[in-house]
């Protein structure tokens, strides 16, 4: 009733319009008639008023539909998270405007589930309870406890900690307690969203760690900036321009393609980490995929491209079916992706209690650092269009990948994978000088095949596949700053911590008053002339 109503009032809109338009056109009416079109006016006008407060009605209706439709996805609401909800009403709301103004699509609730969960987790997000609850805290000095009212009772309190056990020993419980409780709280906002997400269509399916679980070793919240995922009509799951989608999520039960690892027992999660990461890199050669909800990507774009390579040798297809995605992890929300190392070392104690052949692969990825690529994985579906890119093989070798290096090329080091990159890394470490024609091609594959990103990180990630000389990055290797600022992310492999190097140069001539060395920068072919010998 309300669509037919909206047409039906655009339709008598479009009307008005032409009607008005055919009045500017006469240059004049009779007096009766303008004394009339004055009357209609005045209607109009108290009509236009109306139709206003209809459409900021019928903007609130929909707001709420949204948002109550979110809340029931969020089941279970406990009752301080219904007061959160209405405390960030206006919030919320101005979140689903600005989702709506995005896409009216089918994705709105995960999309304004995923914002909204950004908002939270983000220290500055205006979503964020951290002030809330900090208010809740204060309300809880009350008499006698809080030394602001220095009242007999508080002195009284004081007094009794000191010279009575029992009675200290019940108030730090009783402290405990509320602590306990308060940190409860706080944990059940983002676990609404969390579970929001979970239950959101085609929504994805965040790493969140319980409280009991040690989330220093997963530092979701340390990511690199892109991650790359190789694949073809032969990988596992699903992979498109749109969207990158476990087995699980496509042919297992929903929930098993919606459950969290992180929330899983251990010894189930530590057979499904294994499983997946033992499991043969074509479609075809596997059995029982059907519970494998992990996807892999890598933080290595020489890894992702000598493993194009490798599966164009291997499968003899046009290299134009090999692809190659793209994702800049900062537009999707925290928990998205997790460090395959750092599950690995989550789950090593439950692998080592269950014997081989878990304990033999765990210890061997864990002790084996030199294989070290920058595995990353994601859960689910990873709905990934319009943040992040999709290339062919062939579109980068037509671009100049391959002239820029050449290595790529050759028939001997098609038919390997992982040893050729260990073999690539160890070639190429030798420090080295950068010609401008590098520099040139590295821009043109960034602007030709990651149209997406900014083309002087692309740029940057090409060149540092090599060890090149750089003088003006030792102030900046060596600075106590710049060390505080390294990521673990960036610690291996070399060259995306190379990568990570070159990009903090550039962010540091970028900061030079010196006014020629801005304008160098202005433009990207010269940045990097400045960055790299």
């Amino acid at each position: 009733m309300l669509i037919q109503s909206a047409e039906t009032i655009t339709s008598q809109a479009q009307c008005v319009k032409s009607l008005a338009d055919d009045a500017k056109s006469s240059v004049k009416l009779p007096i009766t008639e303008v004394c009339s079109l004055r009357e209609g006016i005045k209607k109009l006008t108290d009509i236009t008023f109306n139709l206003q407060s209809t459409i900021n009605a019928l903007n609130e209706a929909t707001e709420r539909s949204v948002i109550i439709r979110l809340r029931s996805l969020g089941s279970q609401i406990t009752p301080i998270v219904s007061k959160i909800l209405s405390h960030f009403d206006e919030q919320i709301k101005d979140i689903v405007r600005e989702v709506f103004d995005k896409t009216s699509d089918q994705d709105v609730l995960w999309k304004v589930a995923e914002e909204c969960y950004n908002q939270v987790v983000s220290s500055s997000g205006k979503l964020n309870a951290d002030d809330y609850f900090a208010t809740l805290e204060e309300a809880c000095l009350e008499r006698p406890y809080d030394p602001d009212f220095e009242s007999e009772e508080y002195y009284e309190h004081e007094n009794r900690l000191v010279i009575d056990e029992d009675y200290a020993t019940a108030f730090q419980k009783q402290t405990e307690h509320r602590s306990e409780a308060l940190r409860k709280d706080r944990q059940s906002w983002p676990e609404f969203w969390i579970r929001v997400l979970n239950n959101s269509p085609a929504g994805p399916t965040l790493f969140y760690p319980p409280a009991c679980f040690n989330t220093q070793s997963l530092n979701l919240d340390s990511t690199p900036q892109y991650l790359f995922r190789t694949f073809d009509g032969a990988s596992s799951g699903q992979n498109n321009e749109s969207v990158i989608a476990s087995e699980a999520s496509i042919i297992g039960p929903h929930e098993s393609s919606r459950t969290d690892i992180l929330r899983l027992g251990m010894h189930e999660a530590t057979k499904l980490l294994y499983t997946h990461l033992t499991k043969r890199c074509f479609k075809s050669d596997n059995t029982g995929e059907k519970s494998d909800n992990l996807m892999s990507w890598t933080s290595s774009l020489l890894f992702a491209i000598q493993y194009a390579v490798w599966r164009h040798g291997i499968r003899k297809c046009d290299p134009f079916d090999i692809k190659i995605c793209a994702v800049d992890t900062r537009h999707f929300p925290q928990g998205q992706f997790a460090q395959d190392i750092w599950l690995l070392e989550a789950y090593y104690a439950t692998a080592d209690r269950m014997g081989d052949p878990e304990r033999k692969f765990f210890n061997f990825r864990l002790q084996n650092k030199c294989y070290y690529n920058g595995e990353y994985l994601s859960q689910g579906a990873v709905n990934h269009i319009g943040r992040s890119c999709v290339v062919s093989l062939g579109h980068l070798k037509q671009a100049g990948l391959f002239q820029l290096y050449p290595e790529f090329e050759d028939a001997s080091g098609s038919g390997k994978w992982t040893k050729r990159v260990l073999g690539l890394r160890q070639n190429w470490s030798a420090e080295q000088c950068t010609t401008d024609q590098e520099i040139q091609l590295a821009f043109k594959v960034a602007y030709d095949c990651f149209t997406q990103f900014e083309p002087i990180d692309i740029a940057s990630i090409l060149l540092t596949f090599k060890n090149r000389k750089g003088p003006r990055l030792n102030p900046i290797k060596i600075s106590d700053h710049f060390k505080k600022q390294w990521p673990k992310w960036a610690d291996k492999p070399v060259e995306v911590c190379r990568y990570w190097i070159a990009s903090e140069a550039v962010s540091y001539y970028n900061r030079l008053s010196d006014i020629r060395i801005s304008r160098v920068l202005l433009q990207h072919h010269k940045t990097l002339r400045e960055i790299f010998d």
